[in-house]
């Protein structure tokens, strides 16, 4: 029988070999992880592949977990090195530590993701061997919702109600039609963005209004919001109320236990608004996205390097990469902080940082100055807030958001 500390080292050397396919359709792990050996060998190197990035997502501690926490670093230890295939010295780097602290965090992530990996295809399986097959296939059925949830959870932190409320709407246009439905949005641009990714965002608004379109017909369908007691309530009803079928408590509560998967992963809540005995809508309350970075910059790389720093810490990241945008956004977003290049093209970072500094709208937002030009003490002496030499790795960045006040 396979030991555990073998299988340690199989996990292991599948994460070394994770992205060569043609590797993995003969690892040893295939025995243990692939339901039927009759399965080809493609689709069992694509299944491991698959597994195994899951389980990175499982490591995510979530939002409120402490940055450079022991559980944030072996998350983002395995997100750097498996995901985007950095290298060890890189991911270290990042990370802010030696590269004999790196090796020491990757034995432990690995060990974590081997003992998920023992329990729910070793242990586990011995352990189920004598329940119902109708009982183990709802379990298995809620185990992969929860991973693709898991997985869409982790593809992006923030989004706007208006924007994927209006996608929502044309997806289900013509459904709407057969059912003589109309919907009426009263979901102002002025709403804060909500802390919950936009393809969760999404597949909540279309489980909730798609169950109130197949038991309403004749009648409005309303999704407005308001910010109210440190959340955004977001509201999903039928008009009038007496256009929705009586349902059971049981169908209810069956419906409601997906779209409550889908919110419980981002600290949302969702209960059923009743209407004499009936569903005739739902309310769902989403934390607000209480930080936001506006990042000025005309290289391309910097823009996307400084959003993936920040977005699976929370922030909401807005980019500009020209000196007008990057005014018009600070006046309009307000952000928590702005990251100032201060080499771009037509008008350059100085005087970027002057005229954000002199406009009434704009002239409260801290600035961090992020140059390869070794000039922290005249941009302080200009007003910036803070200044850090390029290259910058994510633990300098996030420790100099915390500095100026955004946790």
């Amino acid at each position: 029988m396979l030991s555990q500390p073998d299988f340690v080292l199989q996990v292991a050397d599948a994460y070394e070999h994770l992205h060569d396919l043609v590797y993995l359709r003969t690892h040893p792990l295939t025995e243990v992880l692939t339901p039927s050996p009759s399965e080809p060998l493609k689709k069992q190197a694509r299944r491991i592949h698959q597994i195994l990035l899951d389980l990175i997502s499982e490591l995510d501690p979530g939002q409120q977990a402490r940055a450079f926490s022991v559980e944030w670093r072996r998350h983002r230890l395995m997100q750097l090195r498996y995901v985007d295939s950095s290298s060890a010295q890189a991911v270290a780097d990042q990370l802010s530590v030696s590269l004999r602290h790196y090796y020491r965090l990757q034995e432990a992530a690995i060990a974590d993701v081997a003992g998920i990996l023992w329990h729910r295809y070793v242990v586990r399986p011995v352990e189920v061997a004598g329940e119902h097959p109708q009982e183990t296939g709802e379990e298995d059925r809620l185990a992969l919702f929860r991973s693709e949830a898991t997985r869409m959870a982790q593809a992006d932190r923030y989004a706007h109600l208006r924007e994927v409320a209006e996608g929502v709407v044309t997806v289900l246009k013509n459904v709407l039609l057969r059912h003589n439905l109309d919907v009426r949005l009263e979901l102002s641009e002025g709403l804060p963005a909500v802390s919950v990714g936009r393809s969760l965002l999404r597949q909540a608004l279309l489980a909730t209004l798609g169950y109130l379109i197949e038991r309403a017909r004749d009648a409005t369908l309303r999704v407005s919001a308001e910010t109210q007691e440190a959340m955004v309530l977001l509201i999903v009803a039928v008009e009038p109320p007496a256009a929705v079928r009586g349902t059971s408590g049981e169908e209810v509560t069956q419906h409601l236990s997906t779209v409550a998967e889908f919110a419980l992963l981002s600290g949302a809540q969702i209960s059923p608004i009743r209407v004499e005995g009936r569903v005739a809508g739902f309310a769902l309350r989403f934390p607000p996205v209480e930080r936001t970075v506006l990042v000025v910059d005309d290289n391309e790389d910097m823009l996307q390097l400084f959003t993936r720093y920040l977005t699976p810490h929370n922030y909401q990241v807005l980019i500009a990469s020209k000196a007008q945008d990057a005014i018009e956004k600070a006046a309009q977003f307000q952000p928590s902080v702005i990251t100032l290049d201060l080499m771009m093209p037509q008008q350059d970072g100085w005087d970027l940082l002057q005229v954000l500094l002199n406009r009434p709208d704009t002239r409260q937002i801290p600035i961090m100055v992020c140059s390869v030009l070794q000039q922290r003490e005249l941009a302080l002496s200009m007003g910036a807030a803070a200044f850090l030499e390029k290259p910058i790795t994510e633990g300098v960045l996030l420790t100099a958001l915390k500095a100026l006040g955004t946790p």
